[in-house]
């Protein structure tokens, strides 16, 4: 009988001290987890870097959409994929400027390279730049993309004005179907 009314005993004291425990990190489980912050910081100084808060320029996110994009009422839109890209900022560049492959490949830009990035794993990136109008294009294989142009044909035009961050979602969707 006693060994009984030992077991829920001994089971509640165990379930209790666990449940006061779940709360608590150990020495070593917090060494652990410092290690991999400082693992991820070191591997990610350079994009760390490119995140950096800025006061002046522009801010944003590639995003990666393909496949059939055909509204559904079974699925609901996609909203794209953050993904890692050099994203190249030119003065603004018109489409006479460039050659065009395909309405949304160009090369032989022959507009300034003011700067590149490269963004984050999840398509995020910033760039401090002076005001002015710039034409941004991402890396592909078959050139630079940007698919955007505004009524005087100005390839993926982006103003930066005093002081301001101009925030901009670049989407990739040369291989999606609507």
């Amino acid at each position: 009988m006693d060994k009984l009314l030992l077991l829920p005993l001994t089971l509640l004291l165990f379930f209790c001290h666990g449940t006061n425990n779940s709360h608590q990190t150990t020495e070593s489980e917090e060494q652990v987890a410092q290690s991999n912050t400082q693992q991820q910081t070191s591997s990610g100084d350079s994009a760390a870097a490119q995140q950096a808060p800025i006061k002046q320029g522009i801010a944003g996110k590639v995003l990666w959409k393909s496949g059939n994009q055909m509204p559904s009422p079974d699925a609901p839109p996609s909203r794209g994929k953050g993904v890692q890209r050099t994203v190249y900022i030119y003065e603004r560049t018109n489409g006479t400027q460039a050659e065009t492959i395909d309405g949304v490949f160009h090369t032989s830009i022959q507009t300034n390279l003011v700067t590149q990035v490269v963004t984050d794993a999840n398509g995020n990136f910033a760039v401090a730049l002076k005001p002015g109008v710039y034409s941004l294009f991402t890396k592909e294989e078959k050139g630079l993309y940007a698919n955007l142009f505004d009524g005087e044909n100005n390839i993926y035009p982006v103003e930066v004005e005093e002081g301001q961050v101009t925030t901009v979602e670049f989407l990739i969707n040369y291989n999606a179907s609507y």
